[in-house]
């Protein structure tokens, strides 16, 4: 026990150390990408701004600071002589590295929390104060142009342009189909606010598909026209609720960039999901086991990372190269088997584990060899 208190005792400062250095090196990055766009814009919202990066940062530096930390303290640990000091004492070199598998997985458990509650909510956060408040002032749906937004219930939303001034869609579609019958919207002009959305001068059809054929051979042509093409009703103002909220809507189709917005429920309920299209399914299940993979990577990299610093971190510059190294080989791993599931390569599951496994088996393996 007295082993195990004095290597928490030098390593957990030098993990908040780490943690804090490379979060902060994070959130730059975030800024300098952003730095063009950023001139004029007030400090606070800019502030805010990357203080809703920060759950999905510390997702992905734990581990990095974790190696950070291993490296550190057990190179300190093999320059001072202590590796012939345990196993001369009997004690495995798997058994020092305890407690730091002991933080990895506080860490795991941490990463796994922020990835259910917190990650997709600021992660939505981030798309929106992106394009809604820092591009432009309330005017994030003009990304959405020209795009057909599935917005529940069978419905989906496509508009033509966007009023910048009175931040309302132009030439506003919404349509939906039940078998064979559809059913249209159109409205000159609509505003979305949280889940609803409002039509102004609308025109609302019904058209049933079916009796279409009907219309070559009809006899009375205009009373079948009536059956198929049916105007429902047009007023001044119609309500739409959406089952997808504007926040959602922008921080889903306003780039390309996917920044995880579901949780590890929402993902998995799609692999559950009997009506999803195998494609869909495949990439949910690349999505939930990544998700589960990386913040399990705090505890695979201790057992690696100790034994190398065992071997080579006798020096505090070699340490740190090695801990830059370890991370960039995990990551690499890590992306490497994603994007190979990605384009069906390698099984889902196997592309997001395949980091994991790989780390584990030569961490194990490095340990016995010590």
């Amino acid at each position: 026990m007295t082993l195990y208190r004095h290597i928490l005792k030098e390593s957990l400062p030098v993990f908040l150390l780490a943690l804090l250095f490379l979060a902060a090196v994070y959130l730059f990055g975030f800024f300098y990408a952003g730095a063009r766009w950023l001139e004029g814009v007030p400090l606070l919202k800019v502030l805010r701004w990357l203080s809703y990066h920060i759950p999905g940062v510390l997702v992905q530096v734990f581990p990095i600071a974790t190696v950070v930390t291993t490296v550190l303290v057990f190179g300190r640990l093999s320059a001072e002589g202590a590796q012939f000091a345990l196993l001369s004492g009997g004690v495995p070199l798997w058994r020092a590295a305890l407690p730091l598998l002991g933080l990895g997985g506080v860490l795991s458990g941490a990463a796994l929390y922020l990835q259910e509650a917190l990650v997709p909510y600021y992660n939505e956060r981030v798309r929106v104060a992106w394009w809604d408040e820092i591009h432009t002032q309330g005017a994030g749906l003009h990304r959405l142009v020209g795009m057909q937004i599935p917005i529940g219930r069978g419905k989906s939303l496509y508009f033509e342009g966007f009023d910048w001034e009175a931040k309302e869609m132009l030439r506003v579609r919404i349509t939906a189909f039940q078998n064979e019958e559809g059913t249209f919207l159109f409205a000159d002009r609509a505003r979305w606010d949280g889940r609803l959305i409002t039509l102004k001068d609308y025109r609302y059809y019904r058209v049933d598909f079916r009796g279409v054929p009907k219309l070559e051979s009809a006899k009375d042509l205009l009373a079948q026209v009536r059956k198929v093409f049916r105007v429902v009703s047009q007023g001044s103002l119609l309500e739409v609720e959406s089952d997808l909220s504007r926040s959602r809507a922008i921080a889903d189709y306003a780039d390309t960039f996917s920044f995880g917005q579901d949780s590890l429920t929402a993902a998995w309920r799609k692999v559950r999901d009997p009506f999803l299209a195998p494609l869909e399914k495949w990439r949910a299940r690349l999505e939930l086991h990544s998700k589960l993979a990386l913040p399990l990577a705090n505890l695979v990299l201790v057992l690696l990372a100790a034994a190398m610093a065992l071997r080579y971190g006798k020096s505090t510059g070699l340490a740190l190269g090695m801990s830059v190294v370890l991370a960039l080989a995990y990551y690499g791993a890590f992306f490497l088997g994603r994007s190979l599931a990605g384009i069906g390569a390698l099984p889902p599951e196997l592309g997001a584990w395949g980091a994991d496994l790989l780390f584990l088996l030569l961490g194990l393996r490095a340990l016995r060899w010590d």
